[in-house]
């Protein structure tokens, strides 16, 4: 929430990847860039270049890019790109309590 926007936006945690010059501002974001980029098992998209190493993340890609499919929410007229995303907005916009970011506009629930 709150605590780990703060954490990776504004105080500067950084990872680095000890193969390359990427840096994360997370481990799990670290973990997920090494592993679909130096190593295991990807997966290709069949209609473009993208690869995944997530069946999950290329069905995702593949409804975002190739097929059009969007999530709309139903209490206002923002549309999502994925359904976690959807949620996020929901829970933030329309739903309980919001904590607020004071060095930026990121809210929280």
């Amino acid at each position: 929430g709150l605590m780990k926007h703060k954490r990776h936006k504004h105080e500067g945690v950084q990872y680095f990847c000890n193969q390359c010059d990427h840096v994360s501002t997370s481990s799990s974001n670290l973990r997920a860039h090494q592993k679909s980029k130096h190593k295991g098992l990807r997966y290709q998209c069949d209609q473009c270049e993208v690869f995944s190493t997530q069946p999950g993340s290329l069905k995702r890609h593949k409804e975002r890019m190739h097929e059009g499919v969007v999530y709309p929410c139903d209490q206002c007229d923002y549309i999502a790109p994925q359904s976690g995303y959807l949620k996020i907005h929901k829970g933030s916009n329309h739903e309980g309590l919001e904590y607020t970011c004071d060095q930026c506009d990121y809210n929280a629930t």
